[in-house]
């Protein structure tokens, strides 16, 4: 389902009139996750850092005089999986004392609203953008059972792009996510933060 709706929306962006001059681009990348597990029952639970990639699609308004501001659809994956450790005395037996490690795996999907500080003559490009979406937590393995939570999601994100060529420009990001899990079947509440830092290619369309 998810995977029709990237689908779809990317489409959507694409296909936008091509008399309009709009600017439209495609990235990839990849970066370190340094997140964080925070439970209502043990507090925090460490995840390991981990290797995260995904891509973009976006568009910016050139057409009606607002080349500043534009719409992305971000997605990701992580796999920040839980460490081995001893946690405080809990009512859950699985956030008590020494829990073997597990796996946790992260999708997300982002809907972004950008905003840039742009010039053609510039070859540095700063923006910034928040955003809300769908984060899909997987959890198995230790103490856990198998178990997915769909949970909603909000972004902050902050980059810059240097363009070699009119099309093509590296980009460093920082991006923030926010998300509450609830898996029932562990009786786990959790906020999962994730602090990413990414490295990427993207390349602009009709610029």
């Amino acid at each position: 389902m998810v995977r029709w709706s990237v689908g779809f929306l990317c489409s959507i962006i694409l296909c936008l009139p091509a008399v309009s001059h709009a600017e439209n681009y495609v990235a990839i990348g990849a970066g370190l996750n340094a997140p964080s597990f925070d439970t209502t029952d043990a507090g925090n639970v460490e995840l390991n850092r981990d290797l995260y990639y995904g891509g973009k699609i976006g568009h910016f308004f050139n057409d009606r005089g607002f080349n500043w501001f534009g719409l992305e659809i971000d997605a990701y994956r992580s796999t920040p999986g839980i460490k081995q450790q001893t946690l405080p005395t809990t009512t859950n037996p699985r956030l008590s004392g020494t829990i073997p490690g597990a796996d946790l795996l992260v999708h997300s999907l982002a809907f972004n609203a950008l905003v840039r500080v742009t010039g053609y003559q510039y070859k540095f490009e700063p923006y910034a953008g928040l955003g809300i979406g769908l984060n899909v937590g997987n959890i198995s393995g230790g103490n856990f059972r198998p178990e997915a939570s769909f949970a909603p999601s909000f972004n902050v994100l902050a980059g810059v792009k240097y363009f070699l060529t009119p099309h093509i420009a590296p980009f460093l990001e920082y991006k923030y996510n926010f998300a509450q899990f609830s898996f029932d079947r562990s009786n786990i509440t959790a906020d999962y933060r994730a602090n990413l830092f990414m490295f990427g290619v993207a390349y602009h369309f009709n610029r």
